[in-house]
């Protein structure tokens, strides 16, 4: 009999390193949640921030890449969450990019491939 594994799927479209910069999360009412990214790919990044955000909101990052130039502004999508240990802040929230401009692609691609 043949042996069964398990494979795990992989939902992220690219490569993602991990990377800590500061982000800021527009939400409704034009208050601002102040953060960290913990890693970046060209579709996406995973935030912790100090408060859940409802899953399926779109919502506007600023991230403050260390690359000298000003904060890339995206929107984004929130996709899925993880409290921390007992389920107290800080909160890590994965965010995909709906539609990045050009310039924002290569200034992320730049920072994984060192390009």
């Amino acid at each position: 009999m043949a042996e069964m594994r398990t494979v795990p799927i992989e939902r992220r479209k690219g490569e993602r390193i991990p990377l800590r910069c500061p982000v800021e999360v527009e939400v409704t009412g034009g208050s601002v949640l102040r953060g960290q990214a913990i890693n970046l790919s060209v579709s996406g990044t995973l935030v912790s921030l100090p408060a859940e955000i409802p899953l399926g909101m779109l919502l506007r990052l600023r991230m403050h890449l260390p690359d000298g130039q000003p904060p890339l502004e995206l929107e984004a999508l929130a996709t899925r969450q993880e409290r921390g240990p007992g389920g107290s802040p800080p909160v890590r929230i994965g965010f995909h990019f709906m539609v990045p401009p050009a310039d924002a692609v290569q200034r992320i691609r730049s920072l994984i491939y060192g390009t």
